[in-house]
């Protein structure tokens, strides 16, 4: 029964590490596009779970804030005993008189506070802006991830496609190096030219490796970015298109009004609110403050025992405190100034950012127009070349540079289509619309 418990702990074992495995193949094996890898970063990412634990965090300190609208409760209770009489009367010089050597004390109360300055209302206004800040931070985090995680994908999809043209002319070298080795064992070709192939292919070859290594690391980037681990390889569904693009009129926002929905801005103003209640705080940290409360207590004292209930009021007026106080105001005030001024200059320049991502989208779209007009001058180019080499117009450095040319050509329009589409996602987000 032992061996039998044994073999099937076993065989269960080996069929759950194999579905893991499976598992782990299944999403190797798939295809992403970039919107399902902008998902699954923005649900497994770890900056989006800091974020939540703080939203978490600013959430129970507004609830903590709440509670100070509520009576606070205290119990206690001591008791002593010492070594002689607490109290002692000599009397007549005859003898001494002692009383009190051991006591039990003990009471409940509870306080409410009526007026504390505005310090609990004001209070209960910060912790609510601070929980807004931690919403918005999390909405700030999430188009972080989300621009992070297109730049790592369209920087993927752009190698993938610069090692596609690599290898083309790879194949395209290995065919001239035949076409050319059978020239020289003919006599028609010197060994030369044979050897010009040979050292342009080997250096396509070389770096094919660094293109892999690329694609190898923006692989594992991606995977990390998406929370499935680094030892995870994806695919990326997205190619590089044969067309230029259209031009983006229809993303461009005007900046005054995009300024208000970028969380940029909407920190800096609830800065300027938080700064306001602070300097609220301050000038109620100065004022009365006044609480009622009520109480049982209980103690035994000289071998009775007696319990009473009561009421109180407790009044704390600050005095000398407006002193220091008036200082303290005057340095929130300062610091509420501060922030206004830094409300309206950096307002001012995130719009200039966006005036300035907005041209960088409108360059790399022209910059990719000219990349894509040059590859039909150098497939035109390496048609001529390669037509004048068969005919023995020209020599195998002249084709060799004609195909340079075109592999160039078309790795410029796979950059410039990457810049696009990189320039694009940063723009959306510098005008608050990357989701």
């Amino acid at each position: 029964m032992k061996k039998y418990s044994i073999l099937t702990a076993g065989i269960l074992g080996i069929l759950s590490v194999s579905g893991s495995m499976y598992a782990q193949d299944s999403v190797a094996d798939s295809l992403f596009t970039l919107e399902q890898c902008k998902q699954m970063a923005l649900e497994n990412n770890s900056d989006i779970h800091v974020a939540d634990n703080n939203l978490c965090s600013a959430i129970e300190t507004r609830r903590e804030a709440f509670t100070k609208y509520f009576p606070e409760v205290s119990a206690g209770a001591s008791a002593f005993r010492a070594n002689h009489d607490m109290i002692q009367y000599d009397v007549l010089d005859l003898f001494t008189l002692g009383i009190i050597n051991k006591g039990k004390t003990a009471g409940v109360w509870a306080m409410q506070p009526i007026f504390m300055g505005g310090q609990i209302v004001n209070g209960n206004k910060l912790a609510k802006v601070g929980e807004e800040v931690a919403r918005i931070r999390k909405r700030q985090s999430a188009d972080l991830v989300q621009l992070q995680t297109e730049t790592i994908y369209w920087k993927l999809v752009t190698l993938n496609a610069t090692k596609q043209t690599l290898e083309s002319a790879i194949t395209v070298l290995d065919s001239l190096g035949l076409q050319v080795k059978a020239a020289v064992d003919a006599s028609v070709a010197m060994m030369n030219d044979y050897l010009k192939v040979e050292l342009k292919r080997n250096s396509y070859r070389a770096d094919l490796v660094d293109l892999e290594n690329g694609i190898e690391l923006m692989t594992m980037l991606l995977a990390q970015q998406m929370g499935l681990g680094t030892d995870t390889r994806i695919r990326v569904l997205s190619e590089i298109p044969d067309t230029v693009p259209n031009y983006p009129a229809a993303v461009y926002i005007n900046p005054s009004d995009a300024l208000m929905q970028t969380s940029d801005h909407k920190l800096l103003v609830k800065n300027v609110e938080a700064k306001l209640i602070e300097k609220r705080m301050e000038v109620g940290n100065n004022l009365p403050k006044l609480a009622v409360g009520a109480g049982w207590f209980y103690h035994d004292m000289f071998n009775q025992s007696h319990n009473f209930a009561g009421i109180m009021v407790a009044l704390s007026v600050p005095l000398s405190g407006w002193w220091g106080g008036s200082y303290a105001i005057k340095r929130k005030s300062h610091e509420l100034n501060n922030a206004r001024i830094e409300l309206d200059n950096m307002s001012q320049k995130l719009e200039i950012e966006m005036s300035d991502k907005w041209d960088n989208l409108t360059a790399a779209h022209r910059k990719m127009i000219i990349a894509y007009e040059a590859i039909a001058q150098s497939e035109e180019n390496l048609r001529l070349n390669k037509a004048y080499y068969d005919a023995g117009m020209c020599t195998i450095t002249d084709l060799l540079d004609a195909q340079a040319l075109d592999r160039q050509a078309k790795d410029d329009y796979i950059a410039a289509y990457g810049a696009f589409r990189m320039s694009k996602a940063q723009y959306l987000n510098a005008t608050g619309r990357i989701d």
